[in-house]
Order: C-alpha cells, then structure tokens, then sequence
C-alpha cells in the first residue's frame, strides 16, 4: 500500500511546521566566465525550474543568457543581434520573463534616439532564439527602458518610456502582442501622474492572468516617488492609476533606480528606493491590485544607520512567502543583502550577506521564486561577471499564514488521494526537488487525486480563486 508522509520527523500541525522556517544556502555560482560582462542581470526561470540568466556586457554593447544546470551555467548565448546594439548600464538594461519554457526578453536598440525596441521569443526553455520582433511602433517618437511580463507565452506585456522629439515629455506606455505583432502602445502615466515621469528611472510591469500592473517614478515638481496603474485586459487599457508610494521624496535630481512587484491574487506586493528619510533605503509596499488603494508600507531594514545606502531593489515571491534582494552600500563596500519572509511584508527577516566569498564590487541583483526556493543572481565588478546562488527554504515551504493549527493534511488511501484543509482550494500542483512539475490536477472537496508517483521527496502547492496558495513538502513511500 503506498502512502505518503511529511518530510519531517514528528510533525504535529501546519502552524508549528509554519513558525521555524530556516533558509539553506547552496554555494554560489559563476554563470559567465571573467571579463564577460555583469551589467544588471535579471532571472527567470525555465519549465524544469532552470535559471536563465540575462545580462548586458560593454565594449561592444551585446546582451548575453546562460541557463542554470544545478551544478553550473551553460556557455553564454548572445541573445543580441547586429541590428539591435542594445543599451546597457548597471542600472539599466534589458528585460526577461518565462512561462514554462517560452521565455521572452526585450531590449532597446542604440542610439536610443533612433532605434526602436526589440523582442525575441524562445520555445525551449531559453536554449535557441526566434527573429526579433519590433516592438514600438514607426511613430516617431522615442523609447527607452523596456520590461517584459507574460502570464500566457502568446501574449507579452512590455511596459516603455516614451518621449517627444529632444527627449520631451518623458512618460509610461503599454503595449500588448495580439496575432504574433504588438499593438499601438496605450498611456498609462497620463492622465494619473501629474508632470512628467522621472526620464532616468527603470519601470516595471507585471502580469497575472488578464491582469497587468505597471509600476514607475513619477518626477512631476520633484516628488520622485513610484505610481502604477492597473489593466484587468492584458494589457489593451488601463483605467486605474494611482500613487502607491508614500513617501514624498523631494528630489532635483534623477535617482536611476525604479521599482519591482509581483502580483498575488488580487494584492501587489512592491519594492522601491526612497531617500525621504534616513538616507537612501529600501521600502516594501503592498496595494490592491484593483484600484491600487495603498496597504502596508515600511522600511525593509527598520533602525539601518543613515549612512547605509541601500538601492537597485528586486523582490519575487508566491502567496505570502517572498524574498527581497539590494544592492547595500556601506563603507565603501557594495555588497548583495537578502531578507525574505513567509508570513507576508512584516515578516521580513534580518538581512542576510548574499555575496560570502567576494564582497565589496557587487551591483544590481535580480531573483526569482518558486518551489521553495529564492534564485539570486547579481554582478560581480571585480571579475567582470554575473553569479549566482540559490536559497532553499527547510522545515517549511511557503505556508500561508492564515492557516489554523489544525489544519490537516493526509493521504487517504481509500481512494488515492491527499486531503488537504485550510482554504477553498481549487487547483493543486506536484513538483520534484529540481523544480519539475510531475502532476496538476483541480481539488474537489477538499482532496488532491494524486498521480501515481515514484518514490521521493515532492512539494505540494494548492491554490485558490483569490491567488491565496500554500505548499507542503511530502514523500511519498
């Protein structure tokens, strides 16, 4: 008779399980050999939970990916081309996202203020590249600073800036591929954000389903602080807009740093940087993604000395469980510090050091999130290269924190399935240790019908119509 038991010894309830989880910290990675570039990578990850890592290198300007095995990276692919020279710099550049194996990444063309905005789409987990495809569209006008989101692998996002001739009237716009072509970029700064946006800042966009926020710096008389507006059509409009940062930072100058989020359910959860007070430092946020009406808002490191400055902040996470990357400057030493959490924005941890065996060069990381573990990838300016390290989340995966310590979870052998409490869960995914998903299947009545599994270490996830999920991990004998 099979049956199946939690991974750890002696497990009483979901709430104790919840209350003491630890990260485990694998060695870090060189994804790139020296001298290879390092300028602001960003990570996503692949069908099999493969990394893959995008990043610019200077002299010439060319954009490069490599693709995480587990115990080392593959060669770096040029995912640039002759006609598209991108523009590169630690703190900005291209942008990437995955759906399974379809991976996207966008880059800018240079000179910026002739060229256009490219794409290019992979269908085997970011091994080989199709042709480029345009993006904005031949109107005249200027873009620069494109992110890319995708939550069907048809159907990117890609939130840019736009200017007049001469670099006037900096703004957001959104575009969205329908029929394998984008369409007419839509506004979304105007008519929200008063002025102009901060012409030297990042945006992000982010998407979930049919929904799509787009977060920015907003520069109208100075106040540098983060907007986003709101899309429930994949991106074709946007009807809502709204500050989400209450700071009010004043500032004359230009910050180079934006925002990044993710979306669960209907909340976004958002990281930015901010030296209204205390200094330059990271603060964490959180909004209904609806109408963007502002919840929770703090410091990431409460009581950090003025003279810190933290910047270049990223966060991903599923559910309540997420972690948050930055650059932190101090002394004259940069370095990559990490907090993370399971219990929502205020539970973040202490920060810890991300970069042990070199310190002191790091620059701009990225991270990505899924099965229990955080994927952190950043530069190293000393060797001229892009590394990475990956943190495992033990004794507790991604439990939601709304959960009674009751909450069952058991095999029925009666019918093969795995009974599950604590929501109205609707949808329930199996995944092995190295992130592959071997089972999906819905939850009715609060039981998981599980495929018939070979004997090993698994993680459950089961999610609702709310984006509220939770995972547990399971072997089964």
């Amino acid at each position: 008779m099979r049956t199946i038991t939690l991974a750890v010894a002696s497990f009483i309830s979901l709430a104790a399980f919840a209350q003491t989880p630890t990260i485990a910290w694998e060695a870090p990675v060189d994804c790139n050999t020296p001298s290879q570039g390092m300028l602001r990578p960003r990570i996503a990850l692949n069908a099999t939970g493969a990394p893959v890592v995008l990043w610019g290198a200077s002299g010439p300007a060319r954009n490069y990916v490599a693709i995480g095995s587990g115990t080392g990276f593959t060669s770096a692919m040029e995912v640039s081309t002759p006609g598209c020279v991108p523009a590169v710099a630690d703190w900005m550049g291209s942008s990437i996202a995955a759906v399974g194996n379809t991976v996207w990444v966008v880059m800018k063309a240079t000179p910026e203020e002739t060229k256009p905005v490219y794409a290019r789409r992979s269908d085997d987990g970011g091994y080989t590249w199709g042709d480029t495809v345009r993006v904005d569209p031949f109107d005249g006008l200027v873009s620069r600073f494109p992110t890319i989101a995708l939550s069907n692998p048809d159907l990117p996002v890609v939130q840019y800036m736009q200017f007049d001739g001469g670099w006037n009237g900096a703004r957001q716009v959104v575009t969205h591929m329908m029929g394998g072509a984008f369409m007419s970029p839509v506004r979304i700064s105007t008519p929200y954000a008063p002025g102009e946006v901060c012409d030297c800042c990042p945006n992000q966009i982010i998407a979930d389903d049919n929904r799509a926020v787009a977060l920015y710096r907003n520069a109208g008389s100075n106040i540098r602080v983060i907007w986003g507006a709101t899309s429930l059509d994949g991106g074709q409009s946007f009807p809502v807009g709204n500050e989400v940062d209450a700071t009010g930072w004043v500032l004359n100058a230009c910050p180079s740093s934006g925002p990044g989020g993710y979306l669960v359910g209907d909340s976004v959860r958002y990281v930015w940087m901010s030296g209204a007070s205390n200094g330059t430092k990271v603060h964490i946020g959180t909004a209904l993604a609806a109408d963007l009406s502002v919840g929770a808002q703090r410091f990431v490191m409460p009581g950090e000395a003025s003279g810190v400055q933290q910047n270049f902040p990223r966060i991903a996470g599923n559910g309540d469980t997420l972690g948050v990357v930055w650059e932190n400057y101090n002394n004259g030493a940069r370095d990559i510090f990490f907090s993370w959490s399971v219990t929502g924005v205020n539970g973040l941890s202490v920060a810890e050091l991300v970069n042990v065996d070199m310190t002191g060069t790091q620059r701009t990381p990225d991270i990505a999130y899924a099965n229990g573990a955080f994927h952190i990838v950043w530069g190293e300016a000393g060797t001229n290269q892009v590394r990475y390290r990956r943190a495992v989340i033990q004794s507790g995966v991604g439990i939601d924190d709304a959960f009674a310590s009751d909450t069952p979870f058991r095999f029925d052998p009666t019918d093969n399935s795995v009974v599950v409490g604590g929501g109205a869960w609707t949808s329930a995914e199996v995944f092995d240790m190295n992130g592959k998903r071997v089972h999906t299947g819905p939850v009715r009545n609060g039981r998981v019908r599980m495929a018939a599994l070979p004997a090993a270490v698994y993680i459950l996830r089961v999610g609702d119509r709310n984006g509220r999920s939770a995972e547990w991990r399971f072997t089964n004998r």
